[in-house]
């Protein structure tokens, strides 16, 4: 009987360390979470808009008149200045240059007039020296007008303007950009003229979408791109509230910058947002006891999610699923 009871016991000893140091074992494995600080942001806010390339033709008749109109403006200048000179003249013929120059200047100042009507007082074309450059790049193709029409923005003119035609292409830079005069009717905010490198897709009547950043400036934070979790076809992001302890919130997407999203409200300068581990945060709260194993044919898939409990938003994902037992609360 002592024999046996030896080799029972030879028999437990390793059994029961192997039990001591499966208990000294944390139930969970801490998942692979990185959180960064999100920092005060003032970036502008990305804007679309529609644009239209015009068929040119209305302004280059406009600087053809313009032109013609200066030509008789001038020379009726000039004969006025000689018929002045002039002691051999009669008075009615001196009467009728006067008559004849003013006509002209009339005509000539209309016509400019009209211009700045129709085109803005900004637009680069006013001015005669650059409008005659600007109409030979017009006139071959090289350059083309546009319209551009945003729904919803301050009167400033945004930045970094770019269009893309509608067809597919590269985009293309909007070198020169100044307020239209009027809107557009079909698509209420504000518009703009500008002026591009013409090119495939940019030809008269083709349409592109305009890309630019906004001329505001507002406070806020950029939610990285790498935070997002979407689920129930919403976009979410998970907040540290405590150490190792996380809350889901909702993400605006109305405001795309280069980096993410930029949110103005909900979300405040110095808060730990999760931007690797966010999926498996959404995993665990979904289903809490998903990853349990209880095998002891080895280590098998552990619970990435639990070193922290991963609470719900306020309409939770989670129904009827109770919160994991390691919560340190």
């Amino acid at each position: 009987m002592v024999g046996s009871v030896a080799i029972l016991a030879g028999c437990n000893a390793p059994h029961s360390e192997e039990a001591e140091e499966r208990n000294n074992v944390p139930d969970v494995v801490p998942p692979p979470v990185h959180t960064i600080v999100l920092a005060a942001s003032n970036e502008p806010v990305k804007l679309e808009g529609i644009a239209t390339v015009l068929n040119p033709d209305a302004l280059l008749q406009l600087d053809a008149d313009i032109r013609s109109a200066t030509v008789a403006a001038n020379f009726s200048h000039g004969q006025l200045e000689r018929f002045k000179a002039s002691t051999m003249l009669s008075r009615q013929t001196l009467e009728n240059a006067v008559r004849q120059e003013g006509i002209d200047a009339s005509q000539l100042k209309l016509l400019l007039t009209r211009l700045q009507q129709s085109w803005g007082d900004k637009a680069p074309f006013l001015n005669a020296d650059a409008r005659q450059t600007l109409m030979a790049d017009i006139a071959n193709g090289s350059r083309a007008v546009l319209r551009l029409d945003f729904s919803d923005m301050a009167a400033d003119l945004p930045r970094n303007v770019r269009v893309v035609p509608l067809r597919g292409g590269s985009e293309t830079k909007v070198d020169v950009l100044w307020a239209a005069p009027s809107g557009n009717l079909a698509m209420p905010g504000v518009s703009f003229f500008g002026l591009i490198n013409a090119g495939p897709g940019l030809r008269a009547g083709d349409r592109a979408r305009v890309i630019a950043d906004s001329p505001e400036r507002l406070n806020g934070v950029v939610i990285p791109s790498s935070a997002l979790v979407v689920f129930g076809g919403k976009s979410w992001c998970y907040v540290e509230t405590e150490p190792s302890k996380y809350e889901r919130k909702l993400v605006s997407l109305e405001a795309p910058v280069d980096d993410g999203f930029f949110v103005e409200s909900g979300f405040d300068p110095g808060t730990r947002v999760v931007v690797k581990g966010a999926s498996v945060l959404l995993a665990r709260e979904a289903a809490p006891g998903s990853f349990d194993d209880d095998d002891d044919d080895g280590p098998g898939p552990q619970a990435p999610a639990t070193a922290g409990t991963a609470k719900p938003a306020a309409s939770s994902v989670a129904q009827g699923h109770s919160a994991p037992t390691n919560d340190p609360d």
